[in-house]
């Protein structure tokens, strides 16, 4: 099979557990939870970034150094020509729990 195959088969296997797993106690310093953002990470980043956030088409997104503000305005804003805006997209919410996710990435 194709990696692009195995990264799809990856996602879903991935996104089932993540969601068989979620609870309501599954939160983090800013409020928001881990394990939602992970699941917003497979839905809406791992085309681009992998499954395992170690890149593909998108950079790896393993110990950035970045601030929460910058990796959430990147988020909302995108970069022309590189990476889709999600501001229409994903609620602010939605968009702490992928800077959390994101954050957590070691």
């Amino acid at each position: 099979m194709t990696a692009k195959i195995l990264t799809v088969i990856a996602l879903v296997a991935s996104g089932l557990t993540c969601m068989a797993q979620q609870t309501n106690s599954d939160t983090d310093v800013h409020g928001a939870g881990t394990i939602n953002g992970r699941t917003l990470f497979l839905r809406n980043c791992a085309h681009c970034h992998g499954a395992d956030a170690h890149g593909d088409d998108g950079p790896d997104l393993h110990d950035l150094g970045l601030t929460d503000d910058w990796i959430a305005n990147r988020i909302r804003k995108g970069k022309a020509g590189q990476m889709t805006a999600f501001a229409g997209k994903l609620q602010p919410a939605q968009i702490a729990a992928l800077v959390a996710y994101v954050q957590s990435l070691k």
